[in-house]
């Protein structure tokens, strides 16, 4: 055999091997499309976990249906629903927790419904958790768990305009889980949590099982801009709250945010034209409504909101628009052109 072919065939080889193995992929997920798919525009997964168990996936968009499965994220990535949680909907009924993160991972949450499991999201310690733009519901214990223990790192954890709703727990809940039976020195973990709606729990908004006796609990927690109502234990646990080691955010209230839908986890979520909650929450460039008026409390609010609705009624989904000229003089007119789906 020629030793030059045969050396470059084998490079080849190689370098097909690495590119084929190191690459990163967006997966596609749609359960209209049924068994046998492969992950691609084309040919779509039909569940969300088998678009996690993809050798290089670290997007997944997921298309608009109900996916009836349980999910435990193994691997750092990123899980939109194209349509937002109005249409895409994770229901665990089948029994056990909805969504289970490994631990240390980076994972990031957007646009999705998580409902019917023990508890929605249970994020163990350590790692760095994005939750924007969800809606847990009816889960029997509670909508969002996160846990800190003593001998790890603390996780990070950001929840952006959500809503935990109708949860047999507490919307969020936060524990502190340790070893040597004494909490001092044990921070909570490093959480953020904004915009958010907190409503009809049958415990708390939001809770904790930590018993008061660490003297640095709370250095890493932040909430503010939360609408906290109706929750039956009440609204935050003794942690937070006014002259409590966390505040439960100078700017957040406790008003009915009067949803199109109601409070029943199936009902509509979106605001109304005259909710309190409409450019309420967390000001600043960073945080802006897609139409750039101030963030909308809730999930259909924020920069990451799949849709904008200025009224209670449905309408086409908007997915790209384009002017047919770069520059546009004052005073000239121009033509925008849109593409869209019918709900």
């Amino acid at each position: 055999m020629n030793t030059k072919i045969s050396t470059a065939l084998v490079l080849a080889a190689l370098s097909l091997a690495i590119n084929t193995t190191s690459h990163a992929d967006t997966i596609y997920v749609d359960q209209r499309y049924g068994p046998g798919g492969n992950g691609t525009p084309s040919a779509p997964y039909d569940t969300i976990q088998a678009g996690i168990d993809h050798t290089n996936s670290v997007m997944i968009i997921v298309y608009p249906g109900t996916y009836t499965e349980r999910l435990f994220i193994n691997k750092s990535l990123t899980i939109v629903g194209y349509d937002g949680p109005y249409t895409t909907r994770i229901d665990a009924s089948a029994g056990g927790d909805a969504v289970v993160l490994a631990r240390g991972l980076a994972v990031n949450l957007q646009g999705l419904t998580i409902s019917s499991g023990n508890r929605g999201l249970v994020q163990p310690t350590e790692g760095t958790l994005h939750v924007r733009n969800c809606i847990f519901c009816g889960n029997q214990s509670h909508g969002v768990y996160v846990e800190r223990k003593e001998v790890a790192n603390s996780p990070a954890v950001y929840i952006d305009n959500c809503i935990c709703v109708a949860n047999g727990g507490s919307g969020l809940f936060v524990t502190v889980v340790y070893t040597s039976g004494y909490y001092r020195y044990v921070n909570t973990p490093n959480l953020r949590a904004y915009n958010n709606i907190f409503i009809g729990n049958q415990q708390f908004g939001v809770s904790s099982d930590y018993n008061g006796s660490a003297d640095r609990v709370g250095e890493g927690a932040s909430l503010d801009y939360n609408d906290y109502v109706a929750n039956v234990s009440g609204n935050y646990s003794s942690l937070f709250g006014s002259g409590n080691l966390i505040s439960a955010g100078p700017n957040s209230f406790s008003i009915a945010p009067d949803f199109v839908g109601g409070t029943a986890c199936n009902s509509d979520f979106r605001l109304v034209p005259s909710s309190v909650c409409r450019n309420a929450g967390q000001p600043g460039l960073g945080w802006l409504n897609p139409d750039g008026t101030r963030n909308d409390i809730g999930a259909y609010g924020g920069p990451g909101a799949a849709t904008f609705y200025t009224n209670p009624n449905d309408g086409p989904v908007i997915r790209n628009v384009t002017i047919d000229q770069g520059m546009v003089p004052r005073g000239s007119t121009f033509t925008i052109r849109a593409k869209g789906a019918v709900r």
